[in-house]
């Protein structure tokens, strides 16, 4: 399984690369602060799953698009969105284009590996 982790946090997204690690022991795991970035390795190389923060300060970017745009190649990532404060838009939109989860931090650990262990899509 090829997981894409992004946040501009980095201890968020160490956080998330660790409790991925941990819930999914063979996953290759792939981090990015950079949205832009994520967005060109997970159209060249591929992933399963994204694990994504809604929100993407300073940026024209949310996780939203991040995740519209990475459907547009590969319509079967899983997306999982985490979520620094409760945002009823942003879940709305999450829910719309098919998001798996939206966890609200601090998450339980046990949501996230429900969420990793109830994927809509097998990963290939």
């Amino acid at each position: 399984m090829n997981v894409l982790c992004v946040d501009q946090d980095r201890t968020k997204l160490r956080q998330m690369k660790r409790d991925a690690k941990e819930i999914v022991p063979g996953a290759r795991i792939t981090v990015y602060r950079d949205p832009c970035k994520a967005e060109t390795v997970a159209k060249a190389k591929g992933c399963d799953v994204l694990l994504t923060n809604t929100v993407f300060d300073g940026s024209n970017w949310d996780g939203v698009m991040l995740a519209e745009r990475i459907q547009r190649v590969n319509p079967r990532v899983n997306i999982i969105f985490i979520a620094d404060r409760a945002d009823t838009s942003a879940a709305y939109d999450a829910w719309q284009i098919g998001a798996g989860a939206f966890l609200l931090r601090p998450y339980e650990k046990q949501r996230l590996a429900k969420a990793l262990a109830d994927l809509r899509f097998a990963p290939v």
